[in-house]
């Protein structure tokens, strides 16, 4: 499936779905990567489950959502959330935008570091 973006959710279980459909990813994968130690069918099965709203056996947890975001495509949980809570849905950091963050804040850091070094005291005072 190529990339799009859904209008609306009817859920965090079809945000979930949506976002597992347009990965390409077939569901034991993203279950195997959910349940590492299991067979792949029972990983699998357990996944399946846990997207069940009616399931109450197996249920999802923070650290299972987190892999299946990262296995799949988080904008479509995230973008549930913020329409279920009322916020703007947030755009995607480009490349030049991670380069740019981390350049302002190596240079942040580089002139915190300049400020504590012209407090070290001479270097004969500090061999007393």
């Amino acid at each position: 499936m190529k990339h799009q973006d859904f209008l609306f959710y009817d859920g965090p279980y079809d945000a979930l779905e949506k976002s597992i459909a347009v990965s390409g990813k077939p569901k034991k994968a993203i279950a195997e990567a959910v349940w590492p130690g299991r067979q792949p069918e029972t990983a699998k099965s357990l996944l399946s489950r846990a997207l069940s709203p009616e399931n109450t056996d197996v249920n999802l947890n923070i650290d299972i959502l987190m892999v299946i975001m990262r296995e799949t495509r988080p904008d479509d949980f995230i973008n549930y959330l913020c329409d279920e809570f009322g916020f703007e849905r947030p755009s995607r950091k480009t490349p030049d935008k991670v380069r740019q963050d981390i350049e302002a804040e190596v240079s942040e850091i580089n002139k915190r570091l300049a400020i504590l070094i012209r407090h070290l005291p001479p270097e004969e005072e500090a061999a007393k």
